[in-house]
């Protein structure tokens, strides 16, 4: 921190915060000040978790523009929108561009605001089953939650698959649920993963979520259908972006989706953990700018 409050200089403002309700304060503060750029210094979670906050605070007023430091062990969002770089650099290019008056280089996105009972979250990619289950096996390795932990968990999993290995089936554990859109229902079945996102990664530079960009105020919903063995089938076609075929998953755009299930639920939101009693309500959330360099 002392290094990247060197970076800002005296002219703008840092805040370390060490738990939720120091957000709050901090986006209160913020928002009376009327700052321009807000740049998270966090991973995935502490993004989702700040923005979350952020967007509460802040109401109906807009956001300012927003940018990832990359600061965090999961940056999949920075990587999927084409953030690169350490914190300091990035900071560095960011108040120079900002004080030499050369334009930012942005983009849009639609967030997912995510109702589960009387909690409202919001972040950029929601996924649960084969999902959830990978990422609750992966922080309990006792490894440092990195990439190469994420690919080294992923590596066991492949090469289990012919022998049936109980960490496959811990992970490709389908659920039942239906998935309710404005105009049309996905039937009650078993689902491996109901997934969805405004970016296309979902981790390690796998890419399924092709159609997040088709059109504004909306995102890209899938409803993974396969055994383990499919799957396995199918993540070279994820890794390269190419649409997986339609009796594999189902795919659809939309602004609003309700999942309900029978049997509570583990989700994620941008690799935090939440629990669903069954029934969660994805909508298009706010549209934010993000800058990229």
């Amino acid at each position: 921190m002392r290094r990247l409050a060197y970076v800002l200089g005296s002219e703008d403002t840092y805040e370390l915060t060490n738990k939720v309700d120091d957000i709050v304060t901090v986006a209160e503060q913020f928002k009376r000040s009327g700052i321009e750029i807000l740049a998270l210094n966090g991973g995935d979670g502490t993004n989702h978790v700040s923005l979350t906050t952020f967007i509460e605070v802040y109401g109906d007023e807009p956001l300012p523009k927003i940018t990832f430091l990359r600061g965090g062990t999961m940056n999949t969002i920075s990587d999927g929108i084409g953030i690169e770089g350490t914190p300091a650099r990035l900071l560095a290019n960011l108040v120079d561009k900002y004080y030499t008056g050369v334009p930012f280089e942005t983009t849009q996105r639609d967030m997912l605001k995510i109702t589960d009972q009387d909690d409202t979250r919001y972040g950029f990619i929601f996924g649960n089953g084969v999902v959830s289950n990978f990422l609750e096996i992966y922080y309990d390795t006792g490894n440092p939650p990195t990439p190469l932990t994420a690919a080294v968990l992923l590596g066991k999993a492949i090469a289990g698959l012919p022998f049936g290995a109980q960490l496959v089936k811990d992970i490709v554990r389908p659920f039942v649920a239906r998935a309710t859109f404005a105009d049309e229902e996905w039937p009650e079945r078993e689902y491996t993963s109901l997934l969805a996102a405004t970016i296309d990664q979902i981790g390690l530079g796998f890419r399924p979520f092709v159609r997040c960009e088709e059109r504004e105020h909306a995102f890209h919903v899938l409803g993974l259908m396969m055994k383990p063995g499919a799957l396995a089938a199918q993540l070279p076609r994820i890794r390269m972006g190419v649409p997986m075929p339609p009796d594999k998953a189902a795919s659809k755009v939309t602004d609003f989706v309700e999942i309900n299930s029978r049997e509570p639920f583990v989700y994620t939101i941008d690799g935090d953990m939440h629990r669903s009693q069954g029934k969660v309500v994805l909508e298009a959330g706010p549209r934010v700018e993000i800058i990229l360099k």
